[in-house]
């Protein structure tokens, strides 16, 4: 499957049980073998196909992204995506979030992957916490994932705590600063 080209719009599609679950452009700013970096634009449709459990976020409110955007960071394999948040009329480095979801797997109109619910944030001080423990738990018990997806989903989890209580993180921290 080819590279993208910087400046590419591309799709970042989920998939929940064989069918897309949602969907959101993207623009690409890096892909290269080791990274792909896209970028939420602001004011980016979200779209939610009819499926057969609900996405959390079909509301109307959460038809469009909101704030500055966010830049996406994913490494093939990682069942996780880092992804950059900015804050305030300054545009300020607020935080990083990562986003625990399937490997990406290339397509060609974009990526398709699946959130995980489960989260982590960190801070540029290196506090970092967990979240939406409660909300992946919900979504285990109503079935979306299968008792072994969500024990590797946990064991995922332990592995960014581990990272993230370390301070030994993969990314470039450069990134903070990247505007689009």
């Amino acid at each position: 499957m080819r590279l993208f080209t910087p400046g590419e719009v591309v799709v970042r599609r989920e998939v929940l049980h064989g069918k897309v679950w949602s969907e959101m452009p993207t623009r690409v700013v890096v892909d290269e073998p080791g990274l792909l970096a896209v970028f939420v634009e602001p004011g980016t449709r979200l779209t939610y196909p009819d499926h057969h459990h609900p996405h959390p976020w079909d509301k109307p409110e959460r038809g469009f992204w909101r704030g500055h955007g966010k830049l996406m960071l994913h490494r093939p394999q990682d069942a996780y995506s880092v992804d950059l948040f900015w804050k305030g009329e300054g545009r300020v480095f607020g935080n990083y979030y990562l986003n625990l979801q399937a490997p990406y797997r290339r397509v060609e109109d974009g990526f398709e992957t699946l959130d995980h619910a489960l989260d982590y944030t960190l801070a540029p001080d290196g506090t970092w916490a967990q979240r939406d423990l409660d909300e992946f738990e919900e979504q285990v018990a109503s079935g979306k994932y299968s008792a072994d997806e969500a024990e590797a989903i946990r064991a995922e989890g332990l592995k960014i705590e581990k990272m993230l209580a370390s301070g030994e993180i993969w990314w470039d921290t450069a990134w903070a600063d990247w505007h689009p």
